[in-house]
């Protein structure tokens, strides 16, 4: 008798997965708020981007950076901070900024150099952190094209 004990169980087993069941108030993880539809999620289709890109203005003062060589500038009072590791303190020099396509350069002289930071509004990643920045840049000196981000 012990060997119909586990198929007796498994009658019953199938037979309740069989018969109607009253219906079960929905669970938390069910309740489509507990789950936002692929829908409701934040998307960024290509127009949407370009088209929030091209309304955000691009800022006198910003911060930039850029990756494998490492650089940083700061521009705050029509004035540049252009950093490295090999030189942290930075050169401190006037700039000037003037409209370029979709966005802004400005432009120095460095180590009697010309410098200049070309700034479009466009998603950017440093390529090393999650961060997104709102704004690419490209930076040039002399014959040097780096390209990095700015907020």
């Amino acid at each position: 008798m012990k060997s119909l004990h586990p198929v007796l169980a498994a009658a019953s087993l199938v037979l309740a997965a069989c018969s109607p069941q009253p219906e079960a108030t929905p669970s938390v993880a069910a309740t489509p708020e507990a789950e936002p539809a692929a829908s409701a999620l934040p998307t960024v289709s290509p127009t949407a981007s370009v088209t929030m890109e091209q309304t955000l203005p691009i800022p006198a003062n910003l911060r930039a950076l850029g990756t494998e060589p490492f650089w940083s500038a700061k521009i705050a009072n029509s004035r540049m901070i252009y950093s490295t590791p090999e030189a942290p303190d930075g050169a401190t020099f006037p700039v000037s900024r003037k409209p370029a396509g979709d966005g802004v350069v400005f432009t120095g002289v460095i180590d009697g150099k010309p410098i200049e930071l070309e700034v479009s509004a466009a998603r950017c990643s440093d390529g090393m952190s999650d961060t997104i920045y709102p704004f690419a840049v490209v930076r040039r000196i002399g014959p040097d094209i780096q390209r990095g981000c700015a907020r």
